[in-house]
């Protein structure tokens, strides 16, 4: 699978951010830098690592991410969203979700509100998205990606593709290039 490029016109499609629940704030904001887009169709998902501090419990109630749609103009019929433990430096066990959401559209970038907060304690964890897109009605849909990694780089995988990526593996992997992160924000409260 190759990787496409995005144009500087897709840093614009970035959602407008409000907090899903009464008292959320930015937990986490990735949502920069942008570069070209990962393909997180269907069974393939893109995931990213994010750190909540020391001494703190987050409850996640929203993941934004910016993304646009190629070969088609979308819309998803439906969008995944899954927390996952660290294990060395990659997802590991699923821990809340899969959930399967209508996150608001706006061109390929989701709003995700999720039916429950994620309660995370302190330590790293990995969420991942994928979008349920058939090719006919949507098109193909694609994460962008951000070009400067916090913690581990961005993995991917799709389980049903030719190895290695078959499980999560670094982005650079699957698709060459430099290493990199996913755009997204974490919205929620904090204790």
């Amino acid at each position: 699978m190759n990787k496409s490029v995005l144009i500087g016109a897709t840093a614009s499609l970035a959602l407008a951010t409000s907090g899903a629940f009464a008292g959320s704030a930015q937990l986490w904001n990735q949502n920069a830098n942008f570069g070209g887009p990962v393909f997180a169709v269907n069974e393939a998902a893109a995931g990213d690592d994010f750190v909540v501090p020391s001494g703190q419990t987050w409850r996640v109630s929203e993941v934004d991410v910016t993304g646009a749609y190629f070969n088609g103009s979308g819309p998803a019929s439906s969008e995944v969203i899954t927390f996952y433990t660290d294990k060395n430096g990659k997802p590991g066990r699923i821990y809340r979700g899969p959930f399967t959401l209508n996150c608001a559209d706006n061109s390929g970038s989701f709003k995700c509100t999720l039916p429950t907060p994620a309660k995370l304690r302190a330590g790293t964890w990995w969420v991942s998205l994928s979008a349920n897109c058939e090719f006919s009605t949507c098109g193909q849909w694609g994460w962008t990606e951000n070009t400067v990694v916090q913690g581990y780089e961005a993995r991917w995988r799709d389980p049903n593709g030719a190895p290695p990526c078959t499980s999560f593996k670094p982005l650079h992997r699957c698709f060459g290039g430099a290493p990199a992160d996913m755009t997204f924000q974490l919205f929620g409260t904090s204790k």
